[in-house]
């Protein structure tokens, strides 16, 4: 399976991801959020297998993005 699928099957099995208000349907929050790599981590190490780099932040038209550059491109 290509991994963007796997990555939306685990989310939607983990219930989506609670940031600030998001709850699902049931008022349950999801816990997706913990199994993110980048997202909210700028400056920190990249979890990626071998990766020596850090997690970087930019701002796209009000919106953070955040991503390794040796890993992500």
């Amino acid at each position: 399976m290509p991994v963007i699928r796997q990555v939306l099957n685990d989310a939607i099995d983990a219930g989506g991801s609670s940031l600030r208000d998001f709850r699902q349907a049931d008022g349950e929050l999801g816990y997706f959020q913990h199994s993110f790599d980048v997202y909210g981590r700028e400056g920190q190490p990249c979890r990626g297998a071998g990766c020596t780099d850090t997690v970087v932040r930019i701002v796209q038209s009000g919106r953070s993005s955040f991503y390794c550059r040796s890993c992500q491109r």
